[in-house]
């Protein structure tokens, strides 16, 4: 009777890997959201000065506002389409890695008081 719970208990870590092209598109979608919102949790604290260690100008907090809302809303556009069973794509998933990789590196130089190249990409300044 263990075993019977055991194995209903791991159906859905099996059913998260995806066997499908599209159920690997979806579970990196949702992979992305949940790194998103662990990196971005500091960022309304860190914009009102509430983190120690990090001093951000205003143009900093702009960017940093301005480039979170670019991959939340990517990362938003793509649930979207999953919660209504449309498919996504290749590309469209590609292009919210490259985002997401962008948004962490400027996020990481905003920490430390740089501006960094990656900013521009996602509609900050430099």
């Amino acid at each position: 009777m263990k075993k019977a719970f055991l194995a209903l208990g791991l159906l859905p870590l099996l059913a998260a890997c995806g066997a499908t092209p599209q159920a690997k598109l979806r579970q990196t979608v949702f992979d992305a959201d949940s790194s998103y919102h662990v990196l971005a949790q500091p960022i309304p604290d860190a914009i009102k000065g509430n983190v120690p260690g990090i001093a951000l100008t205003d143009t900093q907090k702009d960017i940093a506002k301005r480039a979170s809302q670019t991959v939340f809303n990517e990362i938003s556009s793509l649930e979207t389409s999953i919660e209504h069973g449309n498919s996504i794509t290749q590309t469209g998933v590609n292009a919210l890695q490259t985002d997401f990789l962008s948004f962490e590196t400027c996020w990481a130089g905003l920490k430390t008081g740089t501006t960094p190249d990656a900013c521009a990409a996602l509609g900050g300044s430099k």
